[in-house]
């Protein structure tokens, strides 16, 4: 083959210093958001709180609530003068916010202390990886959750991904994840307990023990919980003492791995938005305390601009990341707020009734109304919360699977349970509700249903097996005759 030259043309998105500042932004919490935004107060003279200063400044185009009416239909919205909310997907970010770039950008400043996430970020960047493949585990380390297990299913994620036109295959993400799963703390990124335990036993030194331990894990998980060792060691074939060997092991290991690098100070949750009923209509609301409002000093940017030369150059730069700043903040209020509007809109039910009216959500319905990607939703999200009259909740809480009924509608997976959680709580004691009479009642009320789903839920909300809630109901008794 001969040597050749050539031109070629291409598009591509080109991620400037400004749209992953936004993004970063974006994606923060409340508390992460107060701390970059004194550091940036602190270290940029242009930059002030809005009632700092005495200047008249222009008002805010954007509203900062909305009146939700009991009809599914769209509230009206003003659009913003500037940064229109499809520029967070614009394939020419550069052009569609400012006329010019600057690449010494600072980072943003993020929270003290090395968290679970900071902590697995800081080993996945030390792997042996691809590009690709290190945005893929940084994908699946933001949904694990306080505890070390992966909060979505991989599917949910694959779709989130950021590059739409080149997917990761299932097989990609299920590779990721095993590596993910090899990193410290030990069980960190399992699915489900069974999983978690498996990992931790695969860590352990070889012998019969370890291979017994990974048997009863795998398999009868729900007997060793039920403390039958004498009934195990029979259908195992094996003796009393390797079974107490192997279930000695088993309790050595840690159920929630991500609580080894939990905090010793106490994080408390600040609801970014506030849902309150108001005249028969929900009002979707901006909480002030998470939603900072800054300027740009007006004297300041005036002197600046009739003097631009070489003496000015320093405080030049800060008048533009001010600036920037202040879009982007601007950018994530809005976002924000239409995202909480869409999720208002869609979950009116479950704010009226409870978990039962929990109705089927996921990313990509939102992010199809918003004409926003699925992964700008995802960031949206994460690390969110929303204070209605039945609590304090996160964002993540409205969204769950879909659920098919005989009627040719749908359930979402928290309707489930909290149907499943009443179901056992007007059980009768003494003959408590089995996972396959659970799941034989749903069936009757039409809502198809898998057994080990039901006994997943059921784990989910830390609700014992039907054995153990009847021992215990018995011991109760017992000590109730006592007195």
């Amino acid at each position: 083959m001969k040597p050749t030259l050539g031109l070629q043309q291409t598009q591509r998105l080109s991620m400037t210093p400004e749209m992953r500042q936004a993004l970063e932004l974006l994606q923060m919490s409340a508390l992460e958001l107060r701390d970059t935004v004194q550091n940036a107060l602190e270290h940029n003279l242009l930059l002030e709180r809005e009632g700092d200063s005495e200047e008249p400044q222009a008002p805010d185009s954007a509203e900062p609530s909305t009146e939700l009416p009991e009809q599914n239909q769209a509230a009206d919205s003003t659009e913003p003068e500037e940064l229109p909310l499809a520029d967070w997907d614009s394939a020419d970010p550069v052009s569609a916010w400012n006329q010019g770039g600057d690449d010494d950008w600072p980072e943003p400043a993020g929270p003290t202390g090395a968290s679970l996430h900071e902590h697995l970020r800081a080993q996945l960047e030390l792997a042996h990886l691809s590009a690709r493949d290190k945005a893929i585990g940084t994908l699946l380390i933001d949904s694990i959750n306080d505890d070390g297990y992966l909060a979505d299913n991989l599917e949910e994620l694959r779709a989130a991904f950021g590059d739409q036109d080149a997917l990761p295959e299932p097989e990609e993400m299920e590779t990721v994840l095993h590596h993910l799963q090899a990193l410290d703390p030990p069980g960190v990124g399992a699915r489900n307990l069974a999983e978690c335990l498996a990992i931790q036993l695969r860590q352990q030194p070889a012998g019969p023990a370890r291979e017994l331990a990974l048997q009863l894990v795998d398999k009868h998980l729900e007997d060793l919980a039920a403390h039958a060792h004498t009934q195990l060691a029979k259908l195992l074939n094996v003796s009393p003492q390797e079974i107490a060997a192997a279930v000695a092991l088993v309790q050595s290991l840690n159920p929630r791995p991500g609580t080894a690098l939990a905090s010793s100070t106490v994080d408390f949750v600040v609801p970014d938005v506030v849902v309150s009923r108001r005249d028969g209509r929900w009002v979707v609301e901006l909480n002030p305390e998470t939603a900072p409002r800054l300027h740009v000093n007006a004297l300041y940017a005036a002197v600046l601009g009739r003097r631009r030369n070489g003496a000015n150059a320093d405080l030049g730069r800060q008048l533009q990341e001010a600036r920037w700043l202040v879009r982007s903040l601007r950018m994530r209020n809005e976002t924000l707020l239409r995202v909480a509007q869409s999720i208002v809109r869609r979950q009116r039910e479950f704010l009226s009734r409870g978990d039962e009216a929990m109705r089927p959500l996921m990313l990509k319905e939102i992010a199809a109304e918003l004409g926003l990607h699925e992964s700008t939703i995802s960031r949206v999200v994460a690390n969110k919360y929303l204070a209605a009259p039945r609590g304090t909740l996160a964002f993540r809480h409205f969204f769950s699977n879909e659920l098919s009924t005989d009627d040719g509608g749908a359930l979402s997976a928290t309707a489930i349970r909290a149907l499943i959680r009443k179901m056992v709580a007007g059980e009768n004691t003494q003959h408590p509700l089995s996972d396959d009479r659970i799941t034989r009642e749903l069936v009757n009320r039409g809502i198809r249903v898998a057994r080990r789903t039901v006994a997943k839920y059921r784990e989910s909300m830390a609700i014992p097996a039907a054995h153990e809630r009847k021992r215990f109901a018995v011991k109760q008794q017992h000590e109730q005759s006592k007195e």
